[in-house]
């Protein structure tokens, strides 16, 4: 709505088609949503049937397929909107590759009968560098529309300066909490040491 009345020309048929567009790359979104919670709930189970996250995972590359053909297509329907809405697609697919990042690793997690150690900081960095990508697509978003509509202290200027301060905020917070779980990582790792293989066979008692 802020880039339609803020930037285009009020052409009809131009503003349905790309209301379609932005339609339809939402509607994918919601099926990785429900994807991300479908993983969730599985993650929870003690046992789930392998049938479960293959369909699962066969819906995500295909949903990571349709986003990639969908912004192909933006380029022959709306050339001289290319720059907007690829900061329209990249949250949609880096979520989606974020969510199958984590079944990916938590399929090799099942499939090991001693574990995926790295599971978990796969998990956290793929959820973390998504996060903040997501938010410095988001972040250039609201400057574009800033910068194509000019500054004139109107109803749409306050709105993308909230906007463009609720985002600031929220990287400043995920920035925040990454480094201090950094530092603690690094003071725990600095105090126990993991043991070398010869100290394990030194201390077996077996």
């Amino acid at each position: 709505v802020i880039f339609i009345g803020a930037v285009m020309d009020p052409v009809w048929r131009h503003i349905l088609r790309l209301s379609l567009w932005i339609g339809v790359l939402g509607f994918l979104r919601i099926f990785s949503l429900l994807c991300r919670d479908r993983f969730e709930n599985l993650s929870t189970i003690a046992y789930a049937p392998p049938n479960a996250y293959y369909k699962i995972t066969t819906l995500l590359f295909a949903i990571f397929a349709l986003n990639i053909l969908w912004y192909i297509g933006s380029m022959f329907l709306f050339p001289n909107s290319i720059t907007f809405l690829t900061l329209e697609f990249l949250p949609v697919a880096l979520d989606t590759a974020q969510v199958m990042t984590k079944y990916l690793a938590h399929l090799l997690d099942q499939w090991n009968e001693n574990g995926f150690e790295s599971k978990r900081l796969i998990n956290y960095y793929a959820e973390i560098s998504t996060d903040v990508l997501i938010l410095g697509c988001t972040l250039l978003q609201y400057l574009q529309l800033m910068w194509m509509h000019g500054i004139s202290f109107g109803l749409v200027d306050i709105v993308l300066f909230l906007n463009v301060r609720s985002v600031l905020k929220n990287l400043h917070n995920k920035v925040m909490i990454h480094r201090e779980r950094w530092r603690m990582m690094s003071y725990v790792q600095r105090q126990y040491i993991d043991a070398t293989q010869e100290e394990l066979d030194a201390d077996d008692d077996d």
